[in-house]
Protein backbone atom coordinates (compact mmCIF):
# COMPACT_ATOMS: atom_id res chain seq x y z
CA UNK A 1 0.00 0.00 0.00
CA UNK A 2 1.22 3.42 -0.60
CA UNK A 3 -2.09 6.12 0.29
CA UNK A 4 -5.32 5.83 0.55
CA UNK A 5 -7.71 8.34 0.94
CA UNK A 6 -12.09 9.04 1.63
CA UNK A 7 -13.78 12.15 0.76
CA UNK A 8 -17.03 13.32 3.07
CA UNK A 9 -18.75 15.70 0.72
CA UNK A 10 -20.65 17.20 3.10
CA UNK A 11 -18.11 18.34 5.37
CA UNK A 12 -15.20 18.39 3.12
CA UNK A 13 -12.91 17.05 4.98
CA UNK A 14 -10.30 14.82 2.80
CA UNK A 15 -8.91 11.87 4.63
CA UNK A 16 -5.26 10.30 3.55
CA UNK A 17 -3.91 6.89 5.66
CA UNK A 18 -0.91 5.77 4.09
CA UNK A 19 2.73 4.20 5.45
CA UNK A 20 5.17 6.80 3.77
CA UNK A 21 6.56 4.38 1.60
CA UNK A 22 7.06 5.81 -2.40
CA UNK A 23 4.99 2.67 -4.25
CA UNK A 24 4.87 2.39 -6.92
CA UNK A 25 8.23 4.32 -7.07
CA UNK A 26 10.87 3.44 -5.24
CA UNK A 27 13.04 5.11 -3.50
CA UNK A 28 17.31 4.92 -3.19
CA UNK A 29 19.79 4.10 -0.77
CA UNK A 30 19.74 4.95 3.05
CA UNK A 31 22.01 6.25 5.16
CA UNK A 32 24.33 6.97 2.24
CA UNK A 33 27.73 9.02 2.51
CA UNK A 34 25.56 12.87 2.80
CA UNK A 35 22.40 11.29 4.28
CA UNK A 36 22.45 9.30 7.70
CA UNK A 37 19.25 8.51 7.68
CA UNK A 38 16.72 5.45 7.18
CA UNK A 39 13.68 5.11 5.24
CA UNK A 40 11.25 3.71 7.59
CA UNK A 41 7.13 2.47 7.49
CA UNK A 42 5.21 5.36 8.72
CA UNK A 43 1.50 5.79 10.19
CA UNK A 44 0.36 8.47 7.90
CA UNK A 45 -3.13 9.53 8.87
CA UNK A 46 -4.38 12.87 8.27
CA UNK A 47 -7.83 14.73 7.69
CA UNK A 48 -8.04 18.58 6.45
CA UNK A 49 -10.40 20.56 4.58
CA UNK A 50 -10.63 19.99 0.60
CA UNK A 51 -10.72 23.46 -1.25
CA UNK A 52 -10.49 22.08 -4.85
CA UNK A 53 -12.76 23.61 -7.32
CA UNK A 54 -13.09 26.94 -5.25
CA UNK A 55 -11.13 30.10 -4.89
CA UNK A 56 -10.92 29.83 -1.22
CA UNK A 57 -13.26 31.77 0.91
CA UNK A 58 -16.10 34.31 -0.88
CA UNK A 59 -16.03 37.74 0.35
CA UNK A 60 -17.72 40.92 -0.55
CA UNK A 61 -17.06 44.27 0.67
CA UNK A 62 -20.71 45.38 2.59
CA UNK A 63 -22.36 46.58 -0.75
CA UNK A 64 -21.75 43.61 -2.87
CA UNK A 65 -22.99 45.71 -5.86
CA UNK A 66 -20.84 47.48 -8.70
CA UNK A 67 -21.41 49.57 -11.50
CA UNK A 68 -19.06 49.63 -14.83
CA UNK A 69 -18.32 52.66 -17.30
CA UNK A 70 -15.72 51.59 -19.79
CA UNK A 71 -13.22 49.76 -18.44
CA UNK A 72 -13.43 51.07 -14.79
CA UNK A 73 -15.64 49.47 -12.35
CA UNK A 74 -16.46 51.12 -9.52
CA UNK A 75 -17.12 49.22 -6.26
CA UNK A 76 -18.83 51.60 -3.39
CA UNK A 77 -16.97 51.52 0.07
CA UNK A 78 -18.51 51.19 3.31
CA UNK A 79 -16.59 52.74 6.70
CA UNK A 80 -15.75 49.22 7.82
CA UNK A 81 -14.62 48.26 4.46
CA UNK A 82 -11.95 51.14 4.65
CA UNK A 83 -10.61 49.23 7.87
CA UNK A 84 -9.84 46.26 5.77
CA UNK A 85 -7.69 48.08 2.81
CA UNK A 86 -4.29 48.20 3.98
CA UNK A 87 -4.51 45.78 6.23
CA UNK A 88 -6.65 42.46 5.84
CA UNK A 89 -5.41 43.57 1.86
CA UNK A 90 -2.29 45.21 1.24
CA UNK A 91 -0.78 46.82 -1.57
CA UNK A 92 0.28 44.09 -4.35
CA UNK A 93 -2.17 41.44 -3.60
CA UNK A 94 -3.39 40.05 -6.24
CA UNK A 95 -7.72 39.95 -5.43
CA UNK A 96 -9.78 37.72 -7.85
CA UNK A 97 -13.00 39.33 -8.79
CA UNK A 98 -15.76 37.18 -9.64
CA UNK A 99 -18.52 39.85 -11.46
CA UNK A 100 -22.33 38.28 -12.19
CA UNK A 101 -21.24 34.86 -10.99
CA UNK A 102 -23.41 32.08 -12.35
CA UNK A 103 -25.10 34.41 -15.16
CA UNK A 104 -24.71 34.81 -18.84
CA UNK A 105 -22.21 37.97 -18.04
CA UNK A 106 -19.96 36.45 -15.59
CA UNK A 107 -16.78 37.56 -15.91
CA UNK A 108 -13.33 36.20 -13.84
CA UNK A 109 -10.39 38.61 -13.43
CA UNK A 110 -7.20 38.91 -11.15
CA UNK A 111 -6.37 42.50 -9.84
CA UNK A 112 -3.14 43.59 -7.74
CA UNK A 113 -3.81 46.19 -5.41
CA UNK A 114 -2.36 49.36 -5.68
CA UNK A 115 -3.31 51.05 -2.79
CA UNK A 116 -4.16 55.16 -3.44
CA UNK A 117 -1.86 55.36 -6.54
CA UNK A 118 -4.25 55.98 -9.41
CA UNK A 119 -3.95 52.86 -12.24
CA UNK A 120 -4.89 52.98 -15.56
CA UNK A 121 -3.41 49.37 -16.02
CA UNK A 122 -6.03 46.63 -16.81
CA UNK A 123 -5.49 44.17 -14.41
CA UNK A 124 -5.03 46.67 -11.27
CA UNK A 125 -7.13 48.12 -8.66
CA UNK A 126 -7.22 51.16 -6.34
CA UNK A 127 -8.78 53.07 -3.65
CA UNK A 128 -10.16 56.14 -5.65
CA UNK A 129 -11.20 57.62 -2.49
CA UNK A 130 -12.65 56.41 0.99
CA UNK A 131 -15.95 55.84 -0.71
CA UNK A 132 -15.15 53.83 -3.63
CA UNK A 133 -12.70 50.95 -5.70
CA UNK A 134 -11.91 51.61 -8.74
CA UNK A 135 -11.12 48.65 -11.00
CA UNK A 136 -9.31 48.68 -14.20
CA UNK A 137 -10.99 45.78 -16.47
CA UNK A 138 -9.74 44.43 -19.98
CA UNK A 139 -13.50 44.64 -21.63
CA UNK A 140 -15.46 48.03 -21.88
CA UNK A 141 -19.64 48.01 -20.66
CA UNK A 142 -20.88 50.95 -20.93
CA UNK A 143 -23.74 52.14 -17.66
CA UNK A 144 -23.69 48.41 -16.65
CA UNK A 145 -24.32 47.95 -13.00
CA UNK A 146 -24.03 43.63 -11.39
CA UNK A 147 -23.00 42.14 -8.28
CA UNK A 148 -19.65 40.78 -7.39
CA UNK A 149 -17.43 38.08 -5.07
CA UNK A 150 -14.04 38.37 -4.46
CA UNK A 151 -11.30 36.01 -3.41
CA UNK A 152 -8.32 37.61 -1.31
CA UNK A 153 -5.19 36.76 0.41
CA UNK A 154 -5.92 37.67 4.01
CA UNK A 155 -5.63 33.80 5.64
CA UNK A 156 -2.38 33.31 3.82
CA UNK A 157 -0.03 35.88 5.55
CA UNK A 158 2.35 33.33 7.80
CA UNK A 159 5.55 31.69 5.60
CA UNK A 160 5.70 28.41 4.63
CA UNK A 161 6.87 26.60 7.52
CA UNK A 162 9.31 23.56 7.54
CA UNK A 163 8.49 20.54 7.24
CA UNK A 164 5.29 18.73 5.24
CA UNK A 165 2.83 20.83 3.41
CA UNK A 166 1.04 18.42 1.26
CA UNK A 167 0.82 15.00 0.16
CA UNK A 168 1.88 13.23 -2.98
CA UNK A 169 -0.63 10.95 -4.83
CA UNK A 170 1.83 7.61 -3.67
CA UNK A 171 1.59 8.83 -0.60
CA UNK A 172 5.39 10.89 0.38
CA UNK A 173 4.47 14.20 1.65
CA UNK A 174 6.29 17.15 0.57
CA UNK A 175 8.48 19.70 1.85
CA UNK A 176 9.20 22.91 1.31
CA UNK A 177 12.55 24.30 -0.50
CA UNK A 178 14.40 24.79 3.04
CA UNK A 179 16.72 22.33 4.57
CA UNK A 180 16.13 24.28 7.97
CA UNK A 181 19.45 24.27 10.28
CA UNK A 182 20.50 21.18 8.66
CA UNK A 183 24.00 21.53 6.66
CA UNK A 184 25.83 24.33 8.73
CA UNK A 185 24.24 27.22 6.83
CA UNK A 186 25.91 30.84 7.62
CA UNK A 187 23.95 32.15 10.67
CA UNK A 188 20.48 33.75 9.76
CA UNK A 189 20.32 31.98 6.25
CA UNK A 190 19.02 28.68 5.34
CA UNK A 191 20.30 26.22 2.49
CA UNK A 192 18.20 25.57 -0.69
CA UNK A 193 18.08 22.12 -0.18
CA UNK A 194 17.67 21.04 -3.92
CA UNK A 195 19.49 23.94 -5.45
CA UNK A 196 21.08 22.45 -8.58
CA UNK A 197 24.56 23.82 -8.19
CA UNK A 198 24.61 23.30 -4.08
CA UNK A 199 27.36 23.12 -2.51
CA UNK A 200 26.27 21.45 0.44
CA UNK A 201 24.73 17.94 -0.17
CA UNK A 202 21.82 16.42 1.73
CA UNK A 203 21.78 12.69 -0.25
CA UNK A 204 18.67 12.96 -2.45
CA UNK A 205 17.97 9.41 -4.53
CA UNK A 206 17.34 9.84 -8.15
CA UNK A 207 14.18 10.91 -7.58
CA UNK A 208 14.65 13.86 -5.67
CA UNK A 209 13.74 12.65 -2.01
CA UNK A 210 15.44 11.81 1.15
CA UNK A 211 14.49 10.44 4.57
CA UNK A 212 14.74 12.49 7.64
CA UNK A 213 15.47 11.86 11.34
CA UNK A 214 12.37 10.22 12.03
CA UNK A 215 12.75 8.14 8.67
CA UNK A 216 9.75 10.02 6.92
CA UNK A 217 10.70 10.19 3.68
CA UNK A 218 9.79 13.38 1.65
CA UNK A 219 10.37 15.09 -1.65
CA UNK A 220 11.09 18.85 -1.66
CA UNK A 221 11.50 19.71 -5.59
CA UNK A 222 9.66 18.56 -8.86
CA UNK A 223 12.74 15.86 -9.47
CA UNK A 224 10.05 13.01 -8.81
CA UNK A 225 8.00 13.42 -12.31
CA UNK A 226 10.62 11.68 -14.14
CA UNK A 227 10.99 8.52 -12.08
CA UNK A 228 6.42 8.49 -11.74
CA UNK A 229 7.17 8.99 -15.54
CA UNK A 230 9.87 6.58 -16.53
CA UNK A 231 8.19 2.69 -17.72
CA UNK A 232 5.18 4.25 -17.21
CA UNK A 233 4.97 2.91 -13.39
CA UNK A 234 2.53 5.07 -12.48
CA UNK A 235 0.06 4.33 -15.03
CA UNK A 236 -0.52 1.06 -13.36
CA UNK A 237 -1.06 2.84 -10.11
CA UNK A 238 -5.19 3.75 -10.72
CA UNK A 239 -7.65 5.16 -13.09
CA UNK A 240 -6.45 8.18 -12.67
CA UNK A 241 -2.79 8.00 -13.98
CA UNK A 242 -3.52 4.86 -15.96
CA UNK A 243 -6.47 5.22 -17.98
CA UNK A 244 -5.46 8.44 -20.47
CA UNK A 245 -2.22 9.77 -21.19
CA UNK A 246 -0.71 12.56 -23.77
CA UNK A 247 1.82 11.17 -26.26
CA UNK A 248 2.98 8.68 -23.75
CA UNK A 249 2.69 10.90 -20.71
CA UNK A 250 0.28 9.13 -17.81
CA UNK A 251 0.95 12.15 -16.09
CA UNK A 252 -1.06 14.50 -18.66
CA UNK A 253 -5.12 14.86 -19.80
CA UNK A 254 -5.25 13.97 -23.66
CA UNK A 255 -5.13 17.76 -23.91
CA UNK A 256 -1.62 18.04 -22.63
CA UNK A 257 -2.59 19.20 -19.14
CA UNK A 258 -1.08 17.90 -16.02
CA UNK A 259 -2.75 15.86 -13.82
CA UNK A 260 -2.66 16.43 -10.17
CA UNK A 261 0.09 14.75 -8.57
CA UNK A 262 -1.09 16.01 -4.90
CA UNK A 263 -2.81 18.11 -2.56
CA UNK A 264 -1.37 20.63 -0.10
CA UNK A 265 -2.62 20.88 3.77
CA UNK A 266 -4.35 24.41 2.99
CA UNK A 267 -6.30 22.12 0.78
CA UNK A 268 -5.98 23.16 -2.49
CA UNK A 269 -4.80 20.75 -5.03
CA UNK A 270 -0.97 20.08 -6.57
CA UNK A 271 -0.70 19.85 -10.26
CA UNK A 272 2.16 19.03 -12.63
CA UNK A 273 3.99 21.66 -14.87
CA UNK A 274 1.76 21.68 -17.96
CA UNK A 275 -1.02 24.37 -18.28
CA UNK A 276 -3.50 26.12 -20.41
CA UNK A 277 -1.39 29.32 -21.41
CA UNK A 278 -4.67 31.43 -21.01
CA UNK A 279 -6.59 30.47 -17.51
CA UNK A 280 -9.45 30.75 -18.46
CA UNK A 281 -9.68 29.10 -21.62
CA UNK A 282 -8.92 25.26 -21.74
CA UNK A 283 -8.68 25.75 -25.82
CA UNK A 284 -5.19 28.06 -25.41
CA UNK A 285 -1.80 26.41 -25.87
CA UNK A 286 0.11 24.45 -23.36
CA UNK A 287 3.08 25.81 -21.84
CA UNK A 288 5.14 25.67 -18.59
CA UNK A 289 4.22 26.76 -15.05
CA UNK A 290 6.69 29.33 -14.87
CA UNK A 291 7.58 30.51 -11.87
CA UNK A 292 7.75 34.17 -10.93
CA UNK A 293 10.53 33.76 -8.11
CA UNK A 294 14.25 35.21 -9.67
CA UNK A 295 17.75 34.93 -7.64
CA UNK A 296 18.39 38.51 -6.10
CA UNK A 297 20.90 40.77 -7.42
CA UNK A 298 22.58 41.68 -4.46
CA UNK A 299 23.53 39.64 -1.39
CA UNK A 300 20.86 40.10 2.01
CA UNK A 301 22.42 41.59 4.61
CA UNK A 302 24.64 39.81 6.57
CA UNK A 303 25.07 36.85 3.90
CA UNK A 304 28.40 35.78 2.62
CA UNK A 305 29.48 37.62 -1.00
CA UNK A 306 28.28 35.21 -4.12
CA UNK A 307 30.62 32.73 -4.93
CA UNK A 308 31.13 29.01 -5.46
CA UNK A 309 32.03 27.99 -1.82
CA UNK A 310 30.65 26.85 1.02
CA UNK A 311 31.47 29.87 3.07
CA UNK A 312 31.23 32.16 -0.12
CA UNK A 313 27.64 30.09 -1.37
CA UNK A 314 26.46 30.91 -4.91
CA UNK A 315 23.87 32.71 -5.65
CA UNK A 316 20.28 30.36 -5.40
CA UNK A 317 22.04 28.30 -2.65
CA UNK A 318 20.29 29.82 0.18
CA UNK A 319 16.32 30.52 0.66
CA UNK A 320 16.94 34.63 1.43
CA UNK A 321 18.75 34.55 -1.99
CA UNK A 322 15.23 34.31 -3.78
CA UNK A 323 12.66 36.95 -4.15
CA UNK A 324 9.06 37.14 -5.93
CA UNK A 325 9.33 39.90 -9.14
CA UNK A 326 5.41 40.32 -10.13
CA UNK A 327 4.94 39.62 -13.65
CA UNK A 328 7.98 37.48 -14.33
CA UNK A 329 6.10 34.17 -14.61
CA UNK A 330 2.75 32.98 -14.97
CA UNK A 331 2.73 31.79 -11.18
CA UNK A 332 2.00 34.28 -8.32
CA UNK A 333 3.24 34.59 -4.93
CA UNK A 334 2.20 31.25 -3.78
CA UNK A 335 3.38 29.60 -6.67
CA UNK A 336 -0.01 28.92 -8.06
CA UNK A 337 -2.23 30.42 -9.98
CA UNK A 338 -6.67 31.12 -10.70
CA UNK A 339 -7.64 28.73 -13.45
CA UNK A 340 -10.01 26.20 -15.23
CA UNK A 341 -8.11 22.37 -15.05
CA UNK A 342 -9.79 19.27 -16.26
CA UNK A 343 -10.45 18.23 -13.29
CA UNK A 344 -12.28 21.70 -12.51
CA UNK A 345 -13.76 23.46 -15.68
CA UNK A 346 -15.43 25.57 -13.82
CA UNK A 347 -11.96 26.94 -12.42
CA UNK A 348 -9.73 26.46 -9.16
CA UNK A 349 -6.93 27.98 -7.44
CA UNK A 350 -4.47 25.10 -7.22
CA UNK A 351 -0.27 25.19 -6.88
CA UNK A 352 1.92 24.11 -10.16
CA UNK A 353 4.98 22.41 -10.11
CA UNK A 354 7.39 25.40 -11.47
CA UNK A 355 9.93 24.35 -14.29
CA UNK A 356 11.79 25.01 -17.38
CA UNK A 357 13.45 22.93 -20.36
CA UNK A 358 16.87 22.64 -20.91
CA UNK A 359 19.24 22.92 -23.65
CA UNK A 360 17.93 19.29 -24.04
CA UNK A 361 14.31 19.61 -23.51
CA UNK A 362 14.53 17.93 -19.95
CA UNK A 363 12.47 19.35 -17.50
CA UNK A 364 14.18 20.96 -14.88
CA UNK A 365 12.69 22.44 -11.18
CA UNK A 366 12.56 26.02 -10.98
CA UNK A 367 12.72 27.70 -7.45
CA UNK A 368 10.29 27.08 -5.15
CA UNK A 369 9.69 24.15 -6.79
CA UNK A 370 6.19 23.37 -5.00
CA UNK A 371 4.83 26.30 -2.59
CA UNK A 372 5.94 29.82 -2.66
CA UNK A 373 6.83 31.68 0.43
CA UNK A 374 3.24 31.74 1.55
CA UNK A 375 0.14 29.72 0.63
CA UNK A 376 -3.18 30.51 -0.59
CA UNK A 377 -5.24 29.75 2.39
CA UNK A 378 -3.65 28.49 6.18
CA UNK A 379 -2.28 24.81 6.02
CA UNK A 380 -3.11 22.64 7.96
CA UNK A 381 -0.32 20.59 9.21
CA UNK A 382 -0.46 16.94 10.76
CA UNK A 383 1.20 16.71 14.39
CA UNK A 384 5.13 16.24 14.26
CA UNK A 385 4.46 16.25 10.11
CA UNK A 386 2.43 12.71 9.98
CA UNK A 387 5.48 11.03 11.04
CA UNK A 388 6.15 8.52 13.73
CA UNK A 389 8.19 9.98 16.31
CA UNK A 390 11.38 8.17 17.46
CA UNK A 391 10.82 6.46 20.88
CA UNK A 392 12.17 8.63 24.03
CA UNK A 393 15.49 7.41 25.64
CA UNK A 394 14.58 4.59 28.51
CA UNK A 395 14.85 6.70 31.79
CA UNK A 396 16.51 5.27 34.90
CA UNK A 397 15.40 4.47 38.36
CA UNK A 398 15.51 8.02 40.63
CA UNK A 399 15.08 10.24 37.58
CA UNK A 400 12.58 13.83 37.91
CA UNK A 401 9.19 12.84 36.46
CA UNK A 402 8.77 13.97 33.10
CA UNK A 403 7.71 18.10 33.03
CA UNK A 404 4.37 18.36 32.18
CA UNK A 405 1.73 22.03 30.47
CA UNK A 406 -0.30 22.38 32.90
CA UNK A 407 -3.66 25.06 32.01
CA UNK A 408 -5.17 26.85 34.44
CA UNK A 409 -7.50 28.94 32.63
CA UNK A 410 -8.72 28.35 28.86
CA UNK A 411 -9.53 31.79 26.58
CA UNK A 412 -13.33 32.43 27.13
CA UNK A 413 -15.16 33.39 23.78
CA UNK A 414 -16.21 36.97 24.11
CA UNK A 415 -18.76 39.53 22.74
CA UNK A 416 -17.71 42.82 22.07
CA UNK A 417 -19.41 46.13 20.14
CA UNK A 418 -17.51 46.83 17.21
CA UNK A 419 -14.51 49.17 17.56
CA UNK A 420 -13.81 48.48 21.37
CA UNK A 421 -10.93 46.43 22.91
CA UNK A 422 -11.17 42.61 23.19
CA UNK A 423 -8.84 40.45 25.43
CA UNK A 424 -8.23 36.81 25.17
CA UNK A 425 -6.17 35.20 28.35
CA UNK A 426 -4.77 32.12 28.91
CA UNK A 427 -2.78 31.39 32.34
CA UNK A 428 -0.27 28.20 32.36
CA UNK A 429 2.32 26.52 34.42
CA UNK A 430 4.75 23.56 34.10
CA UNK A 431 4.48 20.65 36.52
CA UNK A 432 6.84 18.74 38.36
CA UNK A 433 8.54 22.45 38.75
CA UNK A 434 7.68 25.62 36.90
CA UNK A 435 9.71 27.11 34.00
CA UNK A 436 9.60 29.49 31.19
CA UNK A 437 7.18 28.82 28.57
CA UNK A 438 6.48 30.78 24.95
CA UNK A 439 3.43 31.55 23.66
CA UNK A 440 2.30 32.10 20.09
CA UNK A 441 -1.54 33.16 19.20
CA UNK A 442 -3.38 31.99 16.31
CA UNK A 443 -6.48 33.06 14.34
CA UNK A 444 -9.20 31.64 12.06
CA UNK A 445 -11.38 33.52 9.57
CA UNK A 446 -12.58 30.60 7.75
CA UNK A 447 -15.12 29.09 11.07
CA UNK A 448 -12.29 26.96 12.68
CA UNK A 449 -11.23 25.02 9.17
CA UNK A 450 -7.58 26.42 9.40
CA UNK A 451 -5.59 28.80 11.71
CA UNK A 452 -2.93 31.29 10.69
CA UNK A 453 -0.02 33.03 13.13
CA UNK A 454 -0.89 36.27 14.37
CA UNK A 455 2.85 37.99 14.05
CA UNK A 456 4.33 39.38 17.38
CA UNK A 457 1.09 38.04 19.34
CA UNK A 458 3.60 36.17 21.95
CA UNK A 459 2.22 36.81 25.35
CA UNK A 460 -0.44 34.77 27.70
CA UNK A 461 -2.76 37.44 26.36
CA UNK A 462 -4.27 38.70 23.50
CA UNK A 463 -5.38 42.54 22.83
CA UNK A 464 -6.73 44.31 20.14
CA UNK A 465 -9.31 46.20 18.67
CA UNK A 466 -12.40 44.57 17.31
CA UNK A 467 -13.86 45.31 14.04
CA UNK A 468 -17.41 44.24 12.08
CA UNK A 469 -15.98 42.17 10.18
CA UNK A 470 -14.06 39.64 12.38
CA UNK A 471 -17.23 38.75 13.87
CA UNK A 472 -17.05 34.80 13.98
CA UNK A 473 -13.19 34.52 13.92
CA UNK A 474 -11.87 32.19 16.13
CA UNK A 475 -8.36 32.26 18.31
CA UNK A 476 -6.45 29.37 20.24
CA UNK A 477 -2.90 29.69 21.82
CA UNK A 478 0.40 27.63 21.26
CA UNK A 479 2.52 27.07 24.38
CA UNK A 480 5.68 25.56 24.34
CA UNK A 481 8.08 24.73 26.99
CA UNK A 482 9.96 25.00 29.44
CA UNK A 483 12.52 26.89 27.15
CA UNK A 484 16.26 25.64 27.64
CA UNK A 485 15.27 22.68 29.15
CA UNK A 486 14.04 19.16 28.04
CA UNK A 487 10.75 19.92 26.31
CA UNK A 488 7.21 18.78 28.33
CA UNK A 489 6.20 15.69 27.21
CA UNK A 490 2.78 17.74 25.72
CA UNK A 491 4.77 20.73 24.32
CA UNK A 492 3.60 22.08 22.17
CA UNK A 493 -0.16 22.57 24.13
CA UNK A 494 -2.90 24.26 22.16
CA UNK A 495 -5.41 25.96 24.23
CA UNK A 496 -9.04 25.24 23.31
CA UNK A 497 -10.95 27.66 21.00
CA UNK A 498 -12.57 31.33 21.67
CA UNK A 499 -14.92 32.59 19.55
CA UNK A 500 -15.07 36.33 18.79
CA UNK A 501 -18.60 37.85 18.30
CA UNK A 502 -18.60 41.73 17.51
CA UNK A 503 -21.96 43.64 17.44
CA UNK A 504 -22.88 46.50 15.57
CA UNK A 505 -20.94 48.97 12.74
CA UNK A 506 -21.27 47.11 9.70
CA UNK A 507 -21.51 43.81 9.25
CA UNK A 508 -21.65 42.66 5.99
CA UNK A 509 -18.45 41.62 5.56
CA UNK A 510 -18.50 37.56 5.37
CA UNK A 511 -16.63 34.27 5.35
CA UNK A 512 -18.58 31.85 3.50
CA UNK A 513 -17.26 28.97 1.84
CA UNK A 514 -17.41 28.57 -1.79
CA UNK A 515 -18.61 25.28 -2.49
CA UNK A 516 -17.42 22.84 -4.96
CA UNK A 517 -19.89 20.62 -6.80
CA UNK A 518 -17.64 18.94 -9.18
CA UNK A 519 -15.11 17.24 -6.27
CA UNK A 520 -14.38 13.56 -7.08
CA UNK A 521 -12.27 11.32 -5.24
CA UNK A 522 -12.95 7.59 -6.78
CA UNK A 523 -11.23 6.08 -9.74
CA UNK A 524 -12.90 8.09 -12.11
CA UNK A 525 -11.82 11.22 -11.02
CA UNK A 526 -9.08 12.28 -8.54
CA UNK A 527 -7.61 9.14 -6.60
CA UNK A 528 -5.32 8.06 -4.20
CA UNK A 529 -6.45 4.82 -4.06
CA UNK A 530 -3.55 2.29 -4.62
CA UNK A 531 -5.69 -0.57 -5.64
Amino acid sequence: MAATSSYNNATKILTVDGDGLPNPVTYGTFPNANNPNNVTEQDFEHSWYYRGGTFGISRTFDDANFTQNGFVISIPLSVADNGLLGSSIQVGDRILFVLDAGTANEKKQVFKYTGTQQTVASGEFWRATSTNLELIVDYSRETYSGSYEYFDQRNARAAVPLGAIGIASNGVVFFNPSAGAGGNPPTGFNWNAHFEDAVVEFGDDSCGGHPEVTGQYHYHDTDFLQCWKDNSVMAGYNDYYGASQYDGDNLRHPDGHSKMVGIAFDGFPVYGPYVYSNPWDNNSDIGLASSSYRVKSEETAGRPTYGTTQQNPPAGALIQDWEYQEGLGMLDYHNGRFAVTPEFPNGTYAYFLSTELDSEQNLIPKFPYLIGFTTREVLQKPDNDGAATPPPPPSGGGEAPPATILIGAQPQSATVAANTSVTFTVTASISPEDGPKTYQWYRSTDGGYSFAVITGSTANALTFTALAYMSGYKYRCVITGPVGATPATNSPLTTDVATLTVTGGGGGQTAEDFSSTNVSLDTTGISFDAT
